[in-house]
């Protein structure tokens, strides 16, 4: 009691705040409706004031930031999204699967429309994913789907069953990401509390943890590889980054920057064995109408859909004012385009 006592006192403040922060996160999850625009911004700058606060102030004390982490990833658990609805298509996929469909084959609105019920609570899924979203057929890649049917067979028939599933995994994943981020800043010595930069911002717990966004696993999968790499294995940083891909498509860009670390032949057969291990992964749901279905809904996210897209709404406005109109099927076929060479400038330029 003497040494406990001290210690408290010691840590009183931290403590209190992080309290008041686990209050905080316990509203944002369970009290907080998305249309509540001003109750979010308030609760969210708080959280990011407090999150600085740690991070600036605790960060010789590794153990107190990684409690904090975990106990603010767990007060989310038994929420529900209220950011986001796409963790009601990703069930549809996942029990799709499980009924042994190919979720990449048919949209959810086909279904609904013709009046049938693959999949347990169909209507409610696509209630609850939207039109938008069920009208499109899937973009998540293979081991994302595996995460799906992991959730669907533990949960059975519980929607919120699955959605503790689903968070579970990321939540592993966040504290895999940190096992190796660690490991890795130690490698570069870096300190190691930078890496709480990331894994205790708000915007990533609600973002991944809350709202159920598997860029988290993505990103655990990525950061394992690099750390790999830089202990000069090289095949099974390869595996690991093929992985990542497999869950979101976003590490493809950064397949060009190895090329500076490995040189040409090494980058070269880092290339192919991501090359192939993706293969397998996508060989298992393919078909010709999964390339043409597939390939479709990734070019939406370039030539129709808006979400937070910054400087494509300046191109947009110089459209209105210069044409007359929403210029997005001409600047959708641009952006990837600067998205490729702006990665090739990185990568041959930028040491």
């Amino acid at each position: 009691m003497r040494l406990s006592l001290p210690i408290l006192k010691l840590y009183k403040l931290p403590i209190l705040l992080g309290i008041l922060s686990a209050i905080l996160y316990y509203l944002f999850a369970y009290d907080l409706v998305r249309t509540e625009y001003l109750k979010l911004i308030n609760l969210y700058t708080a959280l990011f004031i407090l999150f600085v606060f740690f991070v600036r102030n605790q960060k010789e004390n590794i153990k107190f930031l990684t409690s904090v982490s975990f106990l603010f990833r767990i007060i989310l658990l038994f929420s529900i999204p209220n950011l986001s609805q796409d963790f009601y298509r990703f069930i549809w996929d996942g029990r799709m699967i499980l009924e042994g469909w190919n979720p990449y084959l048919a949209t959810p609105e086909f279904f609904i429309s013709k009046g049938e019920f693959p999949v347990l609570q169909a209507q409610e899924l696509y209630n609850g994913m939207g039109a938008l979203n069920g009208s499109h057929f899937t973009n998540y890649p293979p081991l994302n789907q595996i995460c799906f049917v992991i959730a669907g067979m533990f949960a059975g028939k519980s929607i919120l069953g699955s959605v503790i599933a689903m968070r579970l995994l990321i939540i592993a994943a966040d504290f895999g990401t940190l096992h190796y981020g660690k490991k890795l800043l130690e490698k570069l010595n870096i300190p190691v509390h930078y890496f709480f930069w990331f894994i205790l911002n708000p915007f990533v717990i609600i973002e991944l943890t809350g709202n159920l966004h598997f860029e988290a696993v993505m990103i655990f999968f990525l950061v394992w590889s690099l750390y790999m790499l830089y202990n000069n294995k090289q095949n099974l940083a390869a595996i690991l980054f093929a992985c990542s891909i497999s869950i979101k498509l976003i590490p493809l860009m950064f397949l060009p920057i190895f090329y500076q670390k490995l040189g040409w032949r090494k980058s070269l057969r880092f290339y192919v064995v991501v090359g192939i291990i993706s293969f397998l992964f996508f060989i298992s749901f393919y078909s010709t109408e999964f390339l043409n279905n597939y390939s479709e809904t990734v070019g939406l996210w370039f030539q129709k859909f808006e979400f937070n897209a910054s400087l494509y709404y300046i191109a947009r406005e110089l459209g209105y004012l210069f044409r007359g109109y929403n210029e997005i099927a001409i600047i959708g076929k641009i952006i990837p385009v600067v998205v490729v060479l702006f990665v090739l400038i990185i990568t041959f330029y930028r040491k």
